[in-house]
């Protein structure tokens, strides 16, 4: 059953990075929409246990594998630390707005890097401040979107 498990969340997180790939390549903005970025985010501030490691690992080789022409294992190191991050500031400091926008542009600066160095930094920077803003919206009606009401 614990495989099953371990091989049911890799693939939906694999589809959710396929879908963001394929959302931002037929998507011809100047910001980009990070939804496995987002969703690595909710797994760190709200639900990282050491059960999700495995995981976030397969899906970052899968990735590796089909749409990185980087050494294998750079992605999945990426993704393990973008989740790794996000719990350390959300767990050693409050849970507060401004806690999660500093998270998310850090992440989001640590999710595109590989594209920071390959491509000059200004062609990079002019979206990042709105790619910030967006994702950080969208982050926040997620988590509002998921919370419990009981």
């Amino acid at each position: 059953m614990k495989i099953i498990r371990v091989i049911s969340i890799s693939a939906f997180l694999f589809m959710l990075c396929l879908f963001e790939n394929y959302l931002n390549t037929f998507i011809s903005l100047d910001f980009g929409v990070y939804i496995f970025l987002i969703s690595l985010l909710f797994i760190g501030t709200e639900f990282f246990n050491q059960n999700l490691v495995v995981p976030i690992f397969l899906s970052g080789i899968l990735y590796d594998s089909f749409f990185s022409t980087y050494y294998l294992g750079l992605y999945t190191s990426i993704f393990l630390v973008v989740v790794i991050l996000s719990n350390f500031a959300v767990s050693r400091y409050s849970r507060s707005i401004v806690i999660y926008i500093i998270t998310i542009s850090l992440c989001l600066l640590i999710y595109k890097i590989p594209i920071i160095f390959e491509f000059d930094l200004n062609y990079w920077l002019t979206g990042y401040f709105t790619s910030i803003f967006v994702n950080s919206l969208l982050f926040f009606l997620f988590k509002r979107v998921l919370r419990n009401n009981v």
